[in-house]
């Protein structure tokens, strides 16, 4: 029997401390492969990560899970 392990995901929250383009923001947050999450800011879901986010806005980075 074989296992594939668990890939294990989280909900991340972050709160830029100044105006900043999001896609960077995010990268240098450590997100990694970020087409492969949804992106909320304020509860809104983004579509372009080359917005700016303002200071203090609230950011929510979910992923994306696939069943089997």
């Amino acid at each position: 029997m074989s296992g594939t392990g668990r890939i294990k995901s989280s909900i991340m929250k972050y709160v830029p401390e100044e105006r900043i383009v999001l896609r960077g923001f995010l990268e240098a947050e450590g997100v990694s492969d970020i087409e492969r999450h949804i992106v909320l800011i304020n509860c809104e879901r983004v579509d372009n990560l080359d917005q700016f986010v303002e200071k203090n806005d609230e950011i929510i980075v979910l992923p994306i899970l696939k069943g089997g």
